[in-house]
């Protein structure tokens, strides 16, 4: 999700000031909605016993996010009408600030749950490391993609990177927790 993430900081600055010939303000105005949006999210789902429901909470967000994402797709082809453009960035941004907050929660609580206390501190540290490794990787990779087509970082990145994320998700992380199992 993170190199998904990435492209969006590259894509969604061009296609405002590029595509829409909007100032850097309304840039950051859409991203503030993301923000938020994702604020409000996770506050709501934090607040929700998630134990036994980590997994739909962490894969069907993110299954629900590369439709999200292919607004933007929606939104790039809008230069002839900036207003629609502009509400379905806005869109996007909201829609994906809420999707973040379940799959925030999930994750951190799969974590906690699963690592000895002893490591929390290391473990936590080197995932989080390792996971905004994709957020620079996806920006880098928007930006070369992006120079010749905006749509294709939009599909290989945005739509493709949700949908990896998705099945990483779904085969990779289990449904209960290994030790609850008898």
């Amino acid at each position: 999700m993170n190199l998904t993430t990435g492209m969006t900081t590259i894509v969604l600055p061009l296609i405002v000031i590029q595509r829409f010939g909007l100032s850097e303000a309304v840039v950051g105005l859409v991203f503030a909605v993301s923000g938020i949006s994702g604020m409000a999210s996770a506050f709501l789902f934090g607040r929700m016993d998630t134990r036994g429901r980590e997994w739909s909470l962490l894969v069907w967000p993110i299954v629900t996010m590369a439709p999200v994402v292919a607004l933007l797709l929606i939104a790039a082809g809008q230069s002839a009408f900036v207003p629609l453009g502009v509400a379905l960035l806005a869109a996007e941004s909201l829609l994906v600030g809420l999707l973040y907050g379940p799959i925030d929660i999930a994750l951190f609580t799969v974590r906690q749950r699963r690592t000895d206390p002893a490591w929390m501190g290391r473990a936590f540290a080197v995932s989080m490391a390792f996971n905004f490794l994709g957020m620079p990787i996806g920006a880098a990779v928007a930006g070369l993609l992006a120079d010749s087509s905006i749509e294709l970082a939009i599909v290989t990145l945005g739509v493709g990177g949700a949908l990896a994320a998705a099945a990483s998700a779904a085969f990779l992380v289990p449904r209960s927790d290994p030790a609850t199992r008898s």
